[in-house]
C-alpha cells in the first residue's frame, strides 16, 4: 500500500473516531456496580429543564445500598444538576433501581455553554465506585425583537405626505444572526367599503333622480 493511500486511510479514521465520539460514554465502572440513562446527551434551550433517569444494577453478591453524587466541575454556571436521591437503599443482588437526575439551564447560556457532567454511584462499605456521563449541550435560538416605542404614539400623517418611523432591532437570540426585514400592511376594509357603499349610494340617488326628471319633462 503507498503512502498516500496509508495517510488517506489514517485520515478517514480519525474523522470517522471524532464523528462517533459524542456518543460515546466514558464511564469508570466497577463489575459489581452497573449505570445507565434513558439518555446520554441532553440538548435544552435556555431557560428549560429535563430528567434523566438514571438506572443502578447491583451486580453483587449482597443486598447494598447505594451513595450517589454528581461531579458538574466541568460545567459553565448556566447548568444546574443535581441528584433527586442522595442514597439509594436496600438494592437486593441482580435487581435494578432507578433514580432521577435534574438538568436545568438558566436563561442567557450560549451555544458555547455546552459540556458533560459525571455521575457516580459508590458502594461506602466496600468503597467502589462506577460513574458514567452525559453530555449537555445548548439548543441555538432565533428571536428577532422588534421595538416601535421609540418613535412615540401613533403617527398622523396627511395624505400624499411622508414621514420617518425610528425602529429598534434586538437580536434576542443565542447566536449571531442575519435578519431581514420586510414591509407588510393590512388596508382598511372598513374605510374602504364605507367609501365604497356611500358612493353607491350617490350614485344611485344621482340616477334616480336624472331619471325621474328626464321622464317629468319628456311628458
Amino acid at each position: 500500500m503507498s503512502s498516500r493511500s496509508t495517510r488517506a486511510l489514517a485520515l478517514v479514521s480519525v474523522l470517522l473516531l471524532a464523528s462517533l465520539a459524542p456518543l460515546a460514554v466514558p464511564a469508570a465502572a466497577h463489575s459489581a456496580i452497573l449505570l445507565s440513562t434513558d439518555t446520554s446527551h441532553v440538548v435544552l434551550q435556555p431557560g428549560d429543564a429535563t430528567n434523566v433517569t438514571l438506572t443502578i444494577e447491583n451486580n453483587g453478591s449482597s443486598i447494598e445500598s447505594f451513595n450517589i453524587s454528581v461531579d458538574d466541575s466541568g460545567l459553565s454556571n448556566a447548568w444546574t444538576v443535581s441528584a433527586v436521591d442522595a442514597t439509594v437503599d436496600n438494592v437486593f443482588p441482580t435487581w435494578t433501581r432507578n433514580t432521577t437526575i435534574v438538568v436545568q439551564l438558566a436563561t442567557g447560556a450560549l451555544p458555547s455553554d455546552g459540556g458533560s457532567f459525571l455521575v457516580e454511584v459508590t458502594e461506602p462499605d466496600q468503597n467502589i465506585t462506577s460513574s458514567i456521563v452525559v453530555y449537555v449541550n445548548v439548543q441555538p435560538s432565533y428571536n428577532p425583537l422588534l421595538d416601535f416605542s421609540s418613535s412615540g404614539p401613533l403617527l398622523e400623517m396627511a395624505a400624499g405626505t411622508a414621514g420617518n418611523v425610528a425602529l429598534d432591532i434586538t437580536n434576542g437570540g443565542s447566536v449571531a444572526d442575519t435578519l431581514l426585514l420586510d414591509v407588510d400592511f393590512e388596508p382598511d376594509l372598513a374605510a374602504w367599503w364605507s367609501t365604497y357603499t356611500n358612493g353607491s349610494s350617490n350614485n344611485s340617488g344621482n340616477n334616480s333622480g336624472n331619471n325621474t326628471g328626464n321622464n317629468t319633462g319628456g311628458n
